[in-house]
């Protein structure tokens, strides 16, 4: 009888190890934080529509109030984009031409990201020369009416306003599935756009996020050579869009402070906080609570258009965020406002005033992160797992 029930829980093991191998092994690896971490990161900045610098410059206002209790100021990143279209220089020549962010017309907003840079509240992040593929959007408004539309109003017009698969950077979206770039353009563009990005702000930039987070190895080596050493991320990897114009092509989970073979560091946006879309400071402070609970840092995902638009619209998103830095400061006296670059030193050198080391509080995490799935928690009752995991977790906490 003991000899069946130990082939029953042996093969019961194994099916779990089997199926729920990268989770268990990620969930391992990922570091456990000794104190809540939040970071507000937004994304679109730059070039298109008016009332961006305004904006930035009531939210730093705002963030600047609410300090950690070790008088670290909140950081929202922000994805900058350097350049949009230039409808009219197009129409004049019919070829593409770009409008940068550092062309005169646009140096309120440029001066608005430096003066919240310089007040600790912002920190400037790569989202690319362009929210677009030059080359694709070209193609797409030969043959789609909306995008020759969009594309005589640029930069007036948001690139948020094109098709979701042409707002993607690193394939050709002008027909669907989405066409490889070539290595050539890749690296070419990779470099222009650090480049430029060094120009514009005076340093390289230390931090990319690709734009509808479609990217491949190719972009990931041309970053990492041109010094770009954190790349933001869903949790995986999306290298194309499809037939229906949806992300595709992902490989495996990707964990917070993971290692690329590039030798560049992963971090997860792991939540949203977006007012505009109806996201509310509870689901905001809830995130938190959950992620500060499986040890990992609150990234939350944010974009530029919940800031601009009606003073209603505007109002209402920066009521947001004030009361979740209020929230989140009250709930969690020990909270942490970290940059996202800051966040990635950390957790790449397993910082003992930051990193968990402990092998037993290591243990509890890793165990009530696998608690999260509720597939591999009925594996676990099925297979008796559910006892000896449960008296650990217990005899860790």
């Amino acid at each position: 009888m003991m000899l069946i029930f130990l082939v029953f829980w042996f093969v019961g093991c194994s099916v779990i190890f089997f199926y729920y191998r990268d989770d268990i092994i990620t969930s391992w690896c990922e570091p456990v934080l000794r104190c809540p971490v939040l970071i507000i990161e937004s994304d679109d900045w730059g070039p298109g529509p008016t009332g961006q610098a305004d904006a930035l410059l009531a939210i730093a206002r705002l963030l600047i109030h609410y300090p950690d209790s070790d008088g670290r100021r909140p950081v929202m990143t922000l994805g900058v984009v350097l350049a949009t279209a230039d409808g009219e220089k197009i129409r004049g020549s019919g070829e593409y031409h770009r409008q940068s962010i550092a062309e005169s017309l646009h140096s309120p907003l440029l001066e608005a990201i430096n003066k919240g840079v310089n007040a600790g509240v912002f920190a400037v992040q790569l989202h690319g020369m362009e929210h677009f593929w030059p080359p694709a959007l070209m193609a797409a408004s030969q043959v789609d009416e909306s995008v020759k539309a969009w594309l005589e109003q640029a930069p007036r017009w948001a690139t948020e306003e094109l098709p979701s698969p042409l707002q993607s950077r690193w394939v050709d979206a002008s027909v669907l599935p989405a066409r490889a770039l070539s290595v050539v353009e890749i690296r070419q563009a990779v470099q222009e756009e650090v480049s430029v990005f060094q120009a514009i702000f005076g340093y390289p930039p230390r931090v990319a996020v690709p734009p509808t987070f479609v990217w491949n190895a190719i972009v990931e080596q041309a970053w990492a050579e041109a010094g770009v050493g954190v790349i933001v991320t869903p949790g995986r990897r999306y290298e194309t869009c499809d037939a229906a114009g949806q992300l595709a092509g992902t490989g495996a989970s990707i964990y917070n402070g993971q290692a690329a073979c590039n030798g560049s560091v992963y971090l997860v946006r792991n939540d949203y906080f977006e007012p505009a879309l109806g996201h509310t400071t509870e689901q905001a402070v809830a995130a938190l609570e959950t992620k500060t609970r499986l040890g990992r840092p609150t990234l939350l995902e944010t974009h530029r258009f919940n800031f601009l638009g009606s003073e209603e619209k505007q109002t209402n998103a920066l009521a947001e965020l004030e009361k979740l830095l209020q929230r989140a400061r009250d709930i969690h006296p020990d909270l942490a406002f970290l940059s996202t670059e800051k966040l990635a030193r950390v957790l790449i050198t397993r910082d003992p005033d930051w990193v968990e080391l402990r092998l037993a509080r290591r243990i509890h995490v890793w165990l009530t992160r696998l608690g999260e799935s509720s597939r591999l928690r009925k594996l676990a009752w099925l297979s008796g797992w559910i006892v000896p995991g449960w008296l650990v977790w217990k005899l860790t906490s």
